[in-house]
């Protein structure tokens, strides 16, 4: 989700330390071949990504007193359109830009193949249209299978002058370690509470009871933030996640089965069923570590504040041994889904071994 920013700032909240060293990269003509944005989702990477593509090829970007684009130029304006397409929910792919390409991994797939990869890497290879970089972003990077790796790590090993790839990945040790030491690396970071916060009021005009609540439901990922403030929809299914795990201390294994039944949609492909069942389990991670926070009397830390009287009274119920098992439960489910087992099979397990 775009982020909203004064003019002339990169966009991001938080995570200055990583704008700085762009900034610093751009005004003193540093840029490396390869970067990786590396940290966990709705932290801003791929806008920034995006943004610093912009930078590289804004058609007046030779003043490098100002590293930012300048966003009337031709190249500008298609940046400017696929923001646009982007914040209306459209697919990214659908920006033409010569010297820009990103390539994702499709919804109903695991993993992004080689053929794709060896698309991306004959496009970058091209002549610049307007004399300038190429920019090729590779938005879920971490599920490059082997071979596409492979065919990365070779174009790596032998770089193209003004070819800028960035990747953009939440689990690095899913990158082969030769492609991580030829990278730039930027570690993205949750922003702190008090950032989200001002930002929702300022820019989103978000009440004060709104940013404090959503600024520690995003557990400091601020566009989950607004996607939590702008979408009612969306706020309150994830709502409901929270509420549907915490009733489950209360339900026997017939209730809790019958629950889960509503988180699988059968129209959905195999992977989107995957992605949908990890977010779930997400937040009832969530509320697991808010039980364990309750436990050592840690009020102000608690993520889920609007059920805080209910998560007590799990507290009341789980011994500190208890609630620590539920957390390795439900770190063991995601690694089943990553290991292809079936996401009603993974629920399954959690609701009867609760």
């Amino acid at each position: 989700m775009p982020i909203a920013t004064k003019k002339n700032e990169w966009p991001l909240i938080g995570n200055t330390h990583l704008t700085q060293f762009l900034d610093a990269s751009l005004k003193n003509d540093q840029v490396g071949g390869s970067y990786i944005f590396l940290g966990p989702d709705n932290l801003g990477k791929t806008t920034l990504a995006h943004f610093f593509a912009q930078c590289l090829l804004c058609e007046k970007a030779g003043n490098r007193l100002s590293p930012y684009p300048c966003g009337e130029c031709r190249s500008c304006q298609q940046f400017q359109n696929q923001k646009q397409s982007r914040a209306s929910g459209d697919d990214e792919k659908q920006m033409v830009h010569g010297d820009f390409h990103l390539l994702k991994r499709a919804k109903d797939k695991k993993f992004i193949s080689v053929v794709e990869v060896r698309e991306l890497i004959k496009i970058l290879s091209m002549s610049s249209f307007l004399g300038k970089y190429k920019v090729g972003i590779i938005k879920h990077a971490d599920k490059l299978n082997l071979e596409a790796a492979n065919a990365l790590l070779k174009t790596m090993e032998e770089p193209n002058l003004n070819v800028v790839i960035i990747l953009v990945v939440t689990d690095i040790e899913s990158l082969p370690k030769t492609i991580v030491s030829r990278s730039q690396l930027l570690q993205f970071r949750p922003v702190p509470n008090g950032i989200i916060y001002d930002y929702l009021i300022d820019f989103h005009g978000a009440s004060r009871s709104q940013a404090k609540d959503l600024s520690r439901l995003s557990l400091g990922r601020p566009a989950l933030a607004i996607k939590l403030l702008e979408t009612p929809e969306f706020y309150g299914q994830f709502k409901a996640q929270a509420k549907m795990f915490i009733s489950f201390f209360s339900q026997n294994i017939n209730e809790r089965l019958q629950a889960i039944g509503s988180l699988i949609d059968k129209k959905n492909s195999s992977q989107e069923a995957a992605i949908k069942t990890r977010r779930t389990i997400e937040v009832w991670e969530g509320v697991v570590r808010d039980s364990l926070l309750l436990n050592y009397n840690l009020d102000n830390l608690v993520q889920h504040e609007f059920a805080a009287a209910e998560i007590t009274q799990i507290v009341n119920q789980k011994s500190t041994h208890g609630l620590i098992r539920a957390a390795k439960l439900l770190e063991q489910a995601k690694k089943y889904l990553r290991d292809n087992v079936s996401p009603r099979l993974v629920l399954e397990n959690i609701v009867v071994s609760l």
